[in-house]
């Protein structure tokens, strides 16, 4: 069987990332959608940013993903870890406890020293990450010029938070 892992923090999940996870989800027979949990790294991201939670990024991709039978959104709890990169073992040890059956990690071509060195077993498979003109630090630095850009579960979410500021 094929298992992927694609691993991140979705902060916020956008439509770069439905891409990302609809064609892998095509070519295996299991994808693990991973949202890392670090509370520390997610209160420095962006000052202007609303802090989310990882499970309440994870509802909305379980309620995006209703009906799909080989996508399974999982939490990674990474809090007790330093932040990247170091801890890199200790990170890669937990991973591979959580996820056994995992087989293949997906990741832009940046992690792929990362992926070779902690996960030499797996399969690599690169992603552009540039086939949907964002990313998620842009939609932070401008929630609402980029609203559109956010998955569709989640944007009411933030037009309430970010219009109600105003």
């Amino acid at each position: 069987m094929k298992v992927g892992a694609f691993v991140g923090k979705f902060y916020p999940p956008h439509i770069g990332h439905l891409s990302v996870i609809d064609d892998m989800a095509n070519k295996l027979d299991k994808l693990y959608v991973i949202i890392s949990k670090n509370n520390t790294r997610s209160k420095n991201l962006s000052k202007n940013f609303e802090e989310l939670d990882a499970e309440l990024i994870q509802k909305w991709f379980m309620k995006h993903y209703s009906k799909s039978k080989n996508i399974v959104v999982e939490v990674f709890d990474e809090s007790n870890l330093k932040p990247f990169p170091d801890d890199l073992d200790k990170w890669s040890a937990k991973f591979k406890k959580q996820f056994p059956d995992v087989n293949i990690k997906i990741a832009d071509e940046s992690y792929r020293e990362f992926n070779q060195e902690y996960f030499s077993e797996y399969e690599f498979w690169p992603i552009d990450r540039d086939i949907i003109p964002i990313h998620s630090t842009q939609i932070r630095n401008n929630v609402l010029e980029n609203i559109n850009y956010i998955i569709p579960e989640a944007r009411k979410y933030f037009l309430k938070k970010y219009t109600l500021e105003k």
